[in-house]
């Protein structure tokens, strides 16, 4: 119900920002429609539901999110960590 961000901060958990990530970044990796779709429903959901009703910390969705997308989706899973460097770049 609660994530703890790195800077201490604490959110209402979202499992739309989750999907919306996963949705976002295999758009960005060219995966189609049908494949972001299935994306969301074998990487998503499985996290969703196992944290949606903990306290968790930002680092260890992120974790779990990488390493689901790893197994199903290598270039989405490279996308992810393109956008976090280049973001990061920008601070």
């Amino acid at each position: 119900m609660v994530v703890i961000k790195r800077d201490g901060k604490r959110q209402k958990f979202s499992p739309a920002k989750i999907k919306r990530s996963i949705e976002k970044t295999a758009k960005d990796a060219g995966v189609s429609a049908a494949k972001r779709k299935e994306l969301i429903k074998e990487v998503a959901l499985p996290i969703i539901k196992l944290y949606k009703n903990k306290r968790v910390k930002s680092t260890q969705i992120r974790s779990s999110i990488l390493r689901r997308l790893s197994t199903r989706s290598k270039s989405v899973a490279s996308a992810w960590k393109r956008y976090e460097k280049k973001k990061r770049r920008k601070k």
